[in-house]
């Protein structure tokens, strides 16, 4: 998937969501600066001690299988540390046995932590990573607010580094721990704590390298502010030291995801006279109509394990007693700006849009537009279902005439530099599957039954159609460490 638009003002590459799995256009291997030795992060035992769902997922896989996904999401700084392939590499030199590594990122030019909340909510959230990356700037409390949401919606683990070196930082050089114009690593570092996830002392550690080897923070620059090519490198190598077995972790990846085989969980229900074991497998089949099977659990997603067959069925899914077409389980996609709209280069950033918009009561899925009136923030927005839902100014909370949907200013970028007739468009969709078909090739299938629930406890039920064989082998619950 990619995306990408005039509206994201990035000097190397326009914002863009990016699938990553081989190598990147061959290019001169950076070389260390001034004649300084090669730089060198090996993991270390503490390293990945927020990583164990990592850890097993990298060492073990997945059954079925499936892409291990990386989403990194920030500003130009988290555009420079490449595509993914270098990071990529250095993970599969720890793990060469790793189920494929995907990695998307979203980068926009001088796109903060605030900022973030929109992508972490409408492209992250939805894509259920393994691995969260934020190498950005911002106030902490600001990127509390994103990890918060993550933690909430997502068993993902997450990574967060201290920013490199630039200039406008020379007056606190050496200290790494002081604070600078674009992070607070005293602040960060408590808030990672506080929230389990992997922080990357990674200006700590290219400081004792630069001290060492009688190097200053402009050797490992390219501009004011944006690291070089080696500077990245390294920066990409303190990240992947964390993508390691750590000798003690802080959670147990059960606690987040867990599988429950069909035939043996106690927290699975059928009538055993209607379904029957299939030979050679842990899997159970049945072909009778309305044969059910019911799994109780606490959380916010539920994954089907099953097998398709040339003579399958179906079965339709119910969440919670009711036909899975009327859960409240929604996610809304990313809010796009039009090609059309007015441009403003080269500053402020393009991506001057509702970076967020939240979901409110009595949702109906469907398209919606964002349309502005004026130049003076003044917008109506429309549905695709519900029609014109009432008007607003991008400088003001709006809530739409049917309690759909919400709009923080706050998050609204740059929205003085909109423009009469700009327009933005987003999707709200229902997280569900309704019907499950199991015809299909001969082998082994994941689906998504249900995600974005309310975390808590649910019950997921099949019933099957009668039309041919429906055969289950396991659930795999998704529970996030943060309640709702």
């Amino acid at each position: 998937m990619t995306i990408s638009s005039p509206y994201f003002a990035l000097t190397l590459a326009s914002a863009a969501v990016i699938g990553v799995t081989s190598g990147e256009a061959a290019a001169a291997p950076p070389q260390p600066p001034k004649g300084a030795p090669e730089y060198q992060a090996p993991p270390r035992p503490d390293d990945g001690a927020n990583m164990a769902s990592t850890v097993e997922k990298l060492e073990n896989g997945f059954d079925p299988d499936r892409p291990f996904l990386i989403w990194a999401i920030g500003s130009s700084f988290t555009n420079s540390l490449g595509n993914g392939n270098e990071l990529i590499g250095m993970i599969r030199q720890r793990f060469p046995n790793a189920p494929r590594i995907e990695y998307k990122k979203m980068a926009g030019c001088s796109t903060s932590y605030h900022f973030l909340r929109g992508w972490a909510q409408h492209l992250v959230v939805p894509d259920q990573p393994d691995v969260v990356l934020m190498y950005n700037y911002g106030r902490t409390e600001d990127l509390e607010q994103v990890i918060a949401m993550l933690r909430r919606q997502t068993t993902a683990d997450i990574i967060v580094p201290t920013l490199h070196w630039c200039k406008p930082h020379m007056a606190v050089w050496p200290k790494p721990d002081v604070r600078n114009s674009h992070q607070d690593p005293v602040g960060l570092r408590e808030m990672c704590r506080k929230h389990g996830v992997e922080f990357v002392e990674s200006r700590r550690e290219l400081t004792e390298y630069m001290l060492a080897h009688k190097l200053v923070p402009n050797d490992l620059l390219r501009d004011s502010v944006h690291q070089n090519r080696y500077a990245a490198k390294m920066i990409n190598m303190n990240i992947a030291r964390h993508f390691h077995r750590a000798a003690r972790t802080n959670y147990q990846p059960a606690q987040r995801a867990r599988r429950l085989a069909v035939a043996a969980s106690d927290q699975i229900s059928l009538d055993r006279a209607q379904w029957r074991a299939v030979d050679g497998t842990p899997a159970l089949k049945a072909g009778i109509p309305r044969s059910t099977v019911t799994v109780r659990f606490t959380g916010t997603r539920l994954d089907l394990i099953g097998r398709r067959d040339p003579a399958g069925g179906s079965a339709e899914v119910l969440i919670d007693g009711h036909p899975a077409e009327q859960a409240a389980a929604f996610y809304v996609d990313y809010v796009k700006p039009d090609r059309s709209n007015a441009l403003k280069p080269p500053m402020p950033p393009r991506d001057r849009c509702p970076h967020a918009v939240g979901l409110g009561r009595d949702i109906v899925p469907q398209a919606w537009t964002i349309a502005m009136l004026d130049d003076a923030g003044n917008f109506e927005l429309t549905g695709s279902v519900t029609g014109p839902d009432g008007r607003g100014n991008s400088a003001k909370p709006f809530a739409g005439n049917s309690g759909q949907i919400t709009i923080e200013p706050g998050l609204w970028r740059a929205a003085n530099t909109n423009r009469k007739g700009d327009r933005f468009t987003f999707t709200v969709r229902r997280c569900v599957t309704e019907r499950v078909e199991f015809k299909g090739r001969r082998g082994k299938f994941r689906l998504s039954l249900a995600q974005s629930l309310a975390n808590g406890p649910h019950t997921v039920t099949l019933v099957t159609t009668g039309d041919g064989a429906a055969t289950v082998e396991a659930f795999e619950v998704f529970e996030p460490p943060l309640r709702q």
